[in-house]
């Protein structure tokens, strides 16, 4: 925004000078309902994206917002007759000059001994000289309790409050996480290189989307690979039996930040006019497998929206809905329905994206999240006493058979066979796609990486030449239906050693 724009902090303006030389001491904060907090207040960054003039009647603290009231809690008691004066400066915004007096500051009194709570407040018009107000920095003039009263001598100032203060030049506030901080510091009104004490630069304001949009990735699914009469038609997990998964789940909330009259959330349940849009991406969305895609509303279970394979066909879908089923910070997740009758292939995370218009102002959304992957099961066995290729006369074969309906990887790892060991040898490694009905048959050698294979398309498993001996134990998993089997052959004759096999979770196989 080119104009310049005001915003006011209980009638004086903020500025920002370096201290040096002073121990910190003093802390920047705000008072609430009579204690003090050190958390900056939250401002709803599109009060500072609109016009200037509604900007600028921003303002900050004053009377009935006590929470809002700014300043420093004093590390020290100043008490009875003793004089000091308190200087703030300020960064992300600055002071409006000549408004400012000592109508604008409340000097907390806490109980002698009892500093940390604040027992009442007095007006800085009795108890202090004079406010100076610059562009960068308000001077609170040598104040002192003993113009304040009867019953002043008997507490102590513990801090010090600038009530209903507009600051000008804030416009950074239109992006959320910017700030406006202070830094005070305490001194000898007759001397002020007699510094009593400083405090280090606090937060005040800081700038927050009203809005936030969250997203949880779902729980990963596994499709099934015993489903009849054809495998992967429905999952094994997260729910067994299962044709739905949820990809992930999105919740909007308000994020507590004040609008322009400071006195209510920008954002909540009465005010979530506008829309919201959310585009899920997935190579899931794109099989013949899926159904439907749906957005579901947490509480009750409630479709707000679904969407049939048109919509979805090119491996994206897009959400509109209105924003009042976010009200209460309610939440939904993203529904995938399959078909029931064609495989659910494998699929990686995919992303989900979006964004949230609400009384006319467009919250840019970024997000992390994902969408749930989902993998095909399969079998897994493994093989005993299978020689290396060095160990004669009879050579090892695997043979793996595929005899689902829908082709699939198979990985392999090598062990050393010997019970004093059990070490891997070499990598795992994948082999070519193995169709449904057909089998692959693989050599100690082609397993070890002594021969090249076209059937294993990054090689074998590459064990070292000292270690290609004795026999090995084979671990073999896929995303197929089938099982394997372990042959002898010397040249002559052929033994099948399927006996010395172990399907693993379903037990052993003849």
């Amino acid at each position: 925004m080119n104009k310049t724009q005001f915003y006011t902090l209980s009638g004086a303006l903020l500025a920002s000078t370096a201290l040096s030389g002073a121990a910190n001491a003093g802390t920047i904060g705000r008072y609430n309902n009579g204690g003090f907090v050190t958390t900056a207040l939250a401002i709803d960054n599109t009060v500072f994206s609109t016009t200037a003039s509604t900007a600028n009647s921003v303002i900050i603290g004053g009377a009935g917002a006590v929470d809002r009231d700014f300043g420093m809690s004093y590390n020290n008691n100043f008490s009875g007759t003793t004089h000091w004066t308190t200087e703030f400066t300020i960064a992300g915004a600055r002071f409006i000059t000549g408004t400012l007096t000592t109508a604008n500051v409340q000097i907390l009194v806490a109980s002698q001994g009892n500093a940390a709570t604040v027992a009442s407040s007095l007006s800085g018009t009795v108890v202090c000289a004079s406010v100076t107000s610059l562009v960068d920095l308000l001077v609170v003039n040598d104040c002192t309790l003993s113009n304040g009263g009867t019953g002043v001598a008997t507490g102590v100032a513990h801090g010090i409050a600038l009530t209903g203060i507009t600051f000008n030049n804030a416009s950074g506030l239109a992006t959320a996480g910017a700030s406006v901080s202070l830094t005070g510091r305490v001194y000898n009104p007759t001397n002020a290189t007699q510094i009593f004490e400083a405090s280090a630069t606090g937060n005040i304001l800081t700038a927050t989307a009203p809005l936030q949009l969250r997203v949880t990735t779902g729980t990963s699914g596994t499709a099934s690979a015993t489903t009849t009469p054809t495998a992967f038609t429905n999952l094994s997990a997260p729910t067994a039996n299962s044709l739905s998964l949820v990809l992930a789940t999105v919740t909007v909330s308000a994020t507590g930040a004040f609008g322009a009259t400071l006195a209510t959330a920008s954002a909540s349940a009465s005010n979530l006019a506008g829309t919201t849009a959310l585009t899920v991406t997935s190579s899931i969305l794109s099989s013949a497998a899926t159904r439907s895609v749906s957005l579901v509303a947490t509480a009750g279970s409630v479709t707000l929206n679904a969407l049939t394979a048109a919509n979805f066909s090119s491996g994206t879908v897009t959400f509109s809905i209105t924003n009042t089923v976010w009200a209460g910070g309610n939440s939904a997740q993203v529904v995938v329905q399959f078909q029931g009758t064609t495989a659910i292939p494998a699929a990686v995370a995919g992303t989900v994206s979006g964004s949230v218009v609400y009384n006319g102002y467009e919250q840019a959304v970024t997000l992390a999240g994902t969408t749930a992957a989902i993998s095909q099961g399969g079998f897994r066995a493994e093989v005993n006493t299978f020689n290396a290729s060095t160990n004669g006369p009879f050579g090892s074969y695997l043979r793996i058979h595929n005899n689902g309906q829908v082709a699939g990887v198979v990985t392999i790892t090598v062990t050393n066979d010997d019970h004093t060991s059990g070490a891997a040898l070499g990598s795992s490694f994948s082999t070519a796609s193995i169709l449904p009905g057909s089998t692959m048959q693989l050599s100690a050698a082609e397993i070890e990486g002594t021969t090249t294979s076209t059937k294993l398309p990054a090689g074998g498993a590459n064990i070292p030449t000292a270690s290609r001996m004795g026999s090995y134990t084979l671990n073999v998993t896929g995303p197929i239906v089938g099982y394997v089997q372990h042959i002898l052959f010397d040249g002559n004759s052929v033994a099948d050693l399927s006996g010395y096999r172990n399907s693993g979770a379903t037990g052993n196989q003849p």
